[in-house]
């Protein structure tokens, strides 16, 4: 019964209007309310499902990470393979975040460099992390000379660094003195 009244207004209303009386103007207000107050209940509604469907997503909006490839920034990978063994060589000897075990097959002799390395990963943990760019790599023979920059949390500290690389083994490698060279200027001295 409730919901009839209004209807009932609205069509009384609706009918003096078309009457065109005088008296019919007056009528009108009472009904013209009650149908802006049935048009704003339904504004409301779609409101709220606009809301819930802004919400909703809201809800689906992913984050993405990016992560750098190995040597970002340094020589092309994949075109030569002495190259890719040389730069693989330099990534993980100063990548504060490899161990000893990683390290070793890139050394000519890692023998006795545990302490070495576990100090130089708590150094790249106190300074965001140690990693190195390759930015050349010159090949003469057994040999080759390499240009490289060590980076601390992912920032360039030590740009333009001098290396070598030997071939011996099958393997393209560091020598010892090299490596505890970089090692003491990251305060981690070989014994």
């Amino acid at each position: 019964m409730r919901n009839r009244i209004p209807l009932l207004l609205v069509l009384v209303a609706l009918v003096a209007t078309a009457c065109g009386s005088d008296e019919s103007v007056g009528d009108t207000t009472a009904p013209t309310t009650a149908a802006t107050t049935t048009t704003a209940a339904t504004t409301t509604t779609a409101a709220t499902t606009t809301t819930a469907a802004t919400t909703t997503t809201a809800a689906t909006t992913t984050t993405t990470t990016t992560t750098l490839a190995p040597n970002a920034g340094g020589v092309p990978l994949g075109e030569d393979p002495d190259v890719d063994a040389i730069v693989e060589a330099f990534l993980v000897l100063f990548d504060s975040s490899k161990t000893y075990d990683e390290k070793t097959g890139y050394l000519d002799d890692a023998s006795g460099l545990e302490g070495t390395v576990a100090t130089y990963s708590a150094t790249g943990d106190a300074v965001g992390g140690v990693s190195v760019v390759v930015t050349e790599v010159t090949i003469s023979g057994d040999e080759a000379a390499v240009v490289y920059t060590l980076q601390f949390s992912g920032n360039p500290s030590y740009p333009d660094q001098d290396g070598a690389a030997f071939l011996m083994d099958g393997g393209w490698k560091l020598k010892r003195a090299d490596f505890c060279s970089v090692m003491a200027s990251a305060r981690s001295a070989c014994p």
